[in-house]
């Protein structure tokens, strides 16, 4: 299966912690919540459900 057969979502640092719950996001069809360990500018394939997230820019570092 190639990768255009997922969704892609882009994110921003805004967006982290990087939290995937399934492609629908309902509670009640999604798989575990799971935590994506993404870096900057870079791409992550959840292994459950298998979309991409794309991080757009630097991760912003936390004190």
């Amino acid at each position: 299966m190639n990768q255009t057969d997922h969704p892609v979502i882009t994110i921003t640092s805004k967006n982290l912690p990087l939290i995937c719950t399934g492609p629908q996001h309902e509670t009640w069809n999604g798989h575990p919540r799971i935590y994506l360990p993404i870096q900057s500018n870079s791409s992550i394939q959840c292994p459950y459900c298998s979309t991409q997230y794309h991080l757009d820019g630097m991760i912003e570092h936390h004190h």
